[in-house]
């Protein structure tokens, strides 16, 4: 039995541990379940990084977030090879939103509720001062009943604002960062367009640069958004994607994104509305639902009702 800082146990079945990725471990000094992620010291790790991600950690905590998933523990474990880091997070059911979008098509309602989440978030974190800078798929963590958990909050921040650039992992990044090492709010905005783009049509809106300077390349070529086509009404979804992925014409705070998605919402009680009249009418006259106007109708449902929750 490997143990991560003399104290935590992984628990998936692997021939050895992955760096960069998110493990169900066990806290062995209380037998508690935890999620524990392991980084190796690279040159772009600024040499404060433990400490002020214990400060970053801490500011987490008072946030008090259902969506942001807490730091319990950030520590050093040497080895005779290398130094890592290990960030230990509360445990959380579900798997990683790159592992849904890989297997699985994701219906409007559940990429609606998934940015909701993301956006509610990024709207209490930023309140408090504190940006994301690394938002990508394999740090949101999605339960069955799609509601989630954001990873990395403060890990970014605490390495003075610059992203580790992990496994070089450059896809989910605006161009300030790929270019002045600069993060910010509107960081988090861009990556949250590349995440609903993927989302919808299961591919990255810009083809992959090995470096900084290729990646800034393909932003500035422009997503071609003659090649991708809209499906199940989700126009209004791609519209919000444009706005984020811009670099002129872009969002500029939370509160205008909400309002966007808060359209979308109403369009589809418009459409509740509608489909549970005819319900009801086919109902009293003895006449056949057919099932997939049955599942539209409770989809809809239990999304307004999910949204309805979330701005309470």
């Amino acid at each position: 039995m490997t143990l991560i800082g003399n104290r935590y146990e992984i628990l998936s079945k692997i021939d050895s541990i992955e760096l960069n990725t998110l493990y169900k471990a066990r806290d062995v000094y209380d037998n508690t379940k935890v999620l524990i992620k392991i980084i190796e010291h690279e040159n772009n790790i600024h040499e404060d990084f433990v400490s002020n991600l214990i400060d970053e950690s801490t500011n987490i905590d008072g946030i008090k977030s259902h969506y942001i998933m807490k730091i319990l523990e950030v520590g050093v474990h040497c080895t005779e090879d290398t130094v890592l880091y290990y960030i230990v997070s509360e445990y959380c059911g579900g798997i990683g939103l790159d592992k849904i979008i890989s297997g699985n098509y994701l219906h409007l309602e559940a990429i609606i509720g998934i940015a909701t989440q993301i956006l509610r978030s990024l709207e209490v974190a930023h309140a408090h001062n504190l940006y994301h800078g690394d938002l990508k798929p394999s740090n949101i963590i999605v339960d069955k009943w799609y509601n989630i958990k954001i990873s990395d909050f403060g890990v970014t921040k605490a390495n003075n604002g610059v992203n580790l650039r992990l496994d070089n992992n450059i896809r989910y990044l605006c161009p300030h960062q790929l270019n002045i090492n600069y993060t910010d709010i509107e960081s988090d905005f861009f990556a949250l367009g590349i995440i609903l783009y993927e989302c919808i049509f299961k591919k990255l809106p810009f083809e992959k640069g090995a470096t900084e300077k290729e990646m800034l390349k393909f932003i500035d070529k422009g997503v071609n958004w003659n090649e991708v086509k809209a499906v199940n009404g989700n126009e209004e979804l791609i519209n919000i994607i444009k706005k984020l992925l811009s670099r002129t014409n872009k969002y500029t705070n939370i509160s205008d994104i909400i309002i966007d998605i808060s359209k979308i919402m109403y369009d589809k009680a418009d459409i509740e509305e509608e489909i549970i009249d005819d319900i009801e009418e086919k109902s009293r006259n003895g006449k056949i639902i057919s099932p997939k106007k049955f599942l539209l109708g409770t989809a809809v449902i239990a999304l307004i009702s999910f949204m309805a929750a979330a701005y309470l």
